[in-house]
């Protein structure tokens, strides 16, 4: 039988689980070794978290905001594998002081072995929850269909008051698959009513799978993450950057 004992201590979650052996000595090591909490020390900062499954463009997206590529230096490592580990900052290389973007794990965890397990949500506050804490605002990417652990993930940042937003990263491949697939589509219909349809899709996925909160379609973002469609403010990009940084007008007329 197992048994799980939740609480609080100095500011993150202590899990005590009494199953195994070998889970005790999982708890033992988290207890004794905690993530560092981020102190924040600048208090005109926007600290932004970033989630989503592998592929879903929040690296692209991370690099774009910052007018960064792949290659650049200091700029995300992109890619279809699971290229974040631990909670990664990304300050703005213009404006250091104002914006830093934390790019999250989104789908598996590191056991102590050195292996991936399943993920699990509980596990996930415990290796990460102190960093949740410390952003403003999250933003939930996906490609195409909403992933559960994402969504997990931002149903903990709501329960700890924080602002999500929900992205949809990769409108330029939807626009030509749609295209592609279904030209005719585009003898009455343009490519605002696609982004409609994909938006309301969104919030009834989002209802289906559990997501407690209203949301709005003001919350519901389509965009393309690439560089250039960013910097050309494509689609719902500056929606998004209004979003961001609602509470620090100076810093939307600066991105």
């Amino acid at each position: 039988m197992t048994s799980t004992i939740i609480k609080e201590d100095n500011g993150r979650l202590v899990f005590i689980i009494t199953t195994t052996i070998t889970a005790i000595i999982i708890i033992f090591i988290i207890i004794r070794h905690p993530k560092p909490v981020p102190q924040r020390t600048r208090p005109q900062e926007v600290r932004i978290g970033v989630v989503g499954d592998p592929g879903a463009g929040k690296s692209t997206f991370i690099n774009s905001i910052r007018g960064l590529r792949p290659r650049d230096p200091g700029a995300a490592q992109a890619g279809l594998t699971h290229t974040t580990a631990e909670p990664t900052e990304y300050p703005h290389p213009s404006r250091p002081d104002s914006l830093v973007l934390i790019d999250f794990p989104g789908v598996l965890l590191r056991r102590y072995s050195g292996r991936y397990g399943n993920f699990s949500i509980g596990q996930y506050l415990i290796e990460f929850g102190s960093y949740m804490r410390s952003c403003d605002v999250f933003l939930v990417f996906c490609r195409g269909r909403i992933q559960h652990n994402p969504v997990s993930i931002a149903m903990a940042a709501a329960r700890m008051g924080k602002k999500v937003l929900f992205v949809r990263s990769q409108f330029d491949k939807d626009l030509a698959d749609k295209e592609n697939d279904d030209p005719e589509y585009f003898d009455d219909k343009s490519s605002v009513h696609l982004m409609e349809e994909l938006r309301q899709d969104y919030i009834r996925v989002l209802r289906e799978v559990g997501w407690p909160y209203d949301v709005s379609d003001d919350e519901v973002f389509i965009i393309s993450g690439r560089l250039d469609n960013v910097r050309q403010e494509k689609w719902d990009v500056p929606e998004l950057k209004r979003a961001m940084f609602q509470q620090k007008r100076n810093l939307y007329s600066f991105f």
